[in-house]
């Protein structure tokens, strides 16, 4: 990025506007330029007036801050508020080589009108000069009538190397041996800047004594998801809490190995994610969170809905800022639940909505193509038709799955992971007779039973928790899958997922994987016969 920016001012721009939280980066950046150049450096804020050396605190006693300080406020300037004398503040000694002056969250100052037209009369001057502005801040909104002038570009995040600095600065500053691997840890902390990984290797150490993964992950998470466009979740779920699903867990299980350093030597890309379609209660957004843990990434979660805004162009500004604060947080798990009920109305956007929606899901579709930041989707539907075919299409997801009602076998590991979960050894329980009793329930259906039987069983003289008495649970509760708009919608999925060769995330494999042969389909087990 320095060499981005030394170009530009090479060129001859007379403003360069940098979008950045770090402005001690950019300040750093802007002066090393200075010196390959042989340009005067300055810098302005509106606290501290002209500067020309950035003071490193971290090497300075408290005695020598103190000292610096009082000096500041014995000798502020009340002249440098006056944005006008601040642009021109440059122009009253200019060496032969030029000036390369910095301005600090001066953006407030450029809406005034008599602001914006001083400054497009100095950069026509600056260009001839040798002195180019560089305006820095996080937010800079640059008038109409200053955008053929500036050239605008942002800092981008630190990179591995830049973080490896700060963990060994931290490390040693606390006395605290770096672990071998110490990979995960940079990894954890991308997508913050330089003080905020800082913060986090900091919190990590003073809270467990050591560097957590846990930790900066979660000192991230409350650093980045602050703006409620994404969500970011916890979670103590793991893949043994999901009953069932063996052919989709294993597939993650493999997906999970090409986040290692060794696999992006390989050559094997980042997993870009999957679509989960089935039953409402099945299992999907568990298996969201299972797989968060279990990878120890960040779980965040997107409602598609907390993205529209009334303002104009609001929705398509939300969505770009949400899909960046995800790429902030790579590595990391971005669960979008219910995503069809988020683009309900996107067939008639153009009419009722100016296209907001349409505009939106194409931001949305344009990004899961082409992304190459290691986010790992996981969106989860309940009615494929309300789906459009165009996010169906392959590239955009790694696989797509459905989720059915759990086999027997499955309800019986269902019902023992209930049991443990609420304290109960599943040993003493006829699991083959509860598995029996709930043809067509879900998983959450079934968790559902058992907390309904311990709540009868407490209220109960011999308070004990047995067969009987969640069979009686049992009986109490109607599936959703046995209601006749229910039990429609999951056989046209059913078929749906036939057609279109989905793989089922329920059972083995060789159960579940169809074929296409002289048009018809056939299972790997009927073509095993044939053969």
């Amino acid at each position: 990025m320095s060499k981005e920016i030394e170009s530009y001012i090479r060129a001859g721009y007379p403003a360069v506007v940098i979008t950045t939280a770090e402005e001690d980066r950019a300040l750093t950046i802007c002066k090393n330029i200075a010196t390959t150049l042989k340009r005067d450096f300055q810098f302005w804020s509106l606290t501290k007036g002209i500067q020309k050396e950035i003071k490193n605190y971290d090497e300075m006693s408290s005695s020598q801050i103190c000292k610096d300080i009082n000096h500041e406020v014995n000798n502020t300037n009340t002249t440098m508020s006056d944005p006008i004398k601040v642009l021109e503040q440059p122009l009253k000694n200019v060496p032969s080589a030029g000036v390369i002056y910095v301005l600090l969250d001066f953006h407030p100052f450029c809406k005034t009108p008599n602001t914006w037209r001083r400054a497009k009369d100095l950069f026509k001057i600056a260009k001839s000069i040798g002195l180019t502005y560089v305006f820095v801040s996080s937010k800079f909104e640059v008038p109409e009538e200053l955008k053929r002038e500036v050239i605008m570009t942002s800092l981008p995040l630190p990179t591995r190397e830049e973080l490896h600095v700060v963990l060994q600065k931290i490390a040693n500053a606390n006395r605290t041996p770096i672990p071998t691997g110490y990979d995960m840890y940079v990894e954890a902390a991308l997508g913050l800047t330089l003080n905020e990984a800082e913060n986090a290797y900091a919190t990590s150490i003073a809270k467990n004594g050591r560097l957590d993964v846990k930790v900066i992950n979660h000192v991230k998470e409350k650093t980045i998801c602050s703006s409620g466009l994404i969500e970011c979740k916890s979670s103590n779920e793991t893949i043994e809490n999901i009953g069932g699903l063996k052919q989709f867990t294993s597939w993650a299980e493999k997906r999970f190995l090409a986040f290692s350093p060794e696999a992006k030597d390989y050559g094997i890309p980042a997993p870009k994610g999957t679509l989960l379609i089935g039953v409402p209660g099945s299992g999907k957004s568990l298996s969201a969170k299972a797989l968060a843990n279990l990878w120890q990434k960040p779980l965040l979660k997107l409602d598609i809905g907390k993205l529209f805004g009334s303002l104009v162009g609001e929705t398509e500004s939300n969505t770009r800022q949400a899909l960046a604060i995800a790429e902030a947080m790579a590595p990391c798990v971005l669960w979008i639940d219910e995503i069809e009920k988020g683009l309900a109305g996107l067939q008639s956007s153009g009419k009722t909505d100016s296209g907001v929606t349409s505009r939106a899901f194409g931001t949305i579709l344009t990004w899961l193509q082409e992304k190459e930041s290691p986010v790992f989707v996981i969106a989860t539907a309940n009615n494929v038709s309300q789906l459009p075919p165009e996010f169906l299409r392959k590239g955009r997801f790694d696989e797509i799955f459905f989720v059915d009602i759990p086999t027997l076998e499955e309800r019986k590991e269902i019902f023992a992971i209930q049991l443990r979960k609420y304290k109960r050894d599943p040993a003493n329980y006829n699991l083959n007779l509860l598995a029996e009793s709930t043809d067509k329930f879900t998983g959450a259906e079934i968790e559902q039973t058992v907390v309904n039987a311990l709540y009868d069983t407490w209220s109960s003289d011999n308070k004990v928790l047995t067969d009987d008495s969640i069979i009686t649970a049992i009986h109490n509760i109607t599936p959703m899958a046995a209601s006749g708009g229910m039990s429609e919608q999951i056989d046209s999925i059913r078929r749906w997922c036939e057609e279109s060769h989905i793989k089922k995330a329920n059972g083995l494999e060789k159960d579940i994987i169809s074929l296409t042969r002289v048009g018809r389909v056939i299972s790997y087990e009927e073509e095993g016969e044939q053969n």
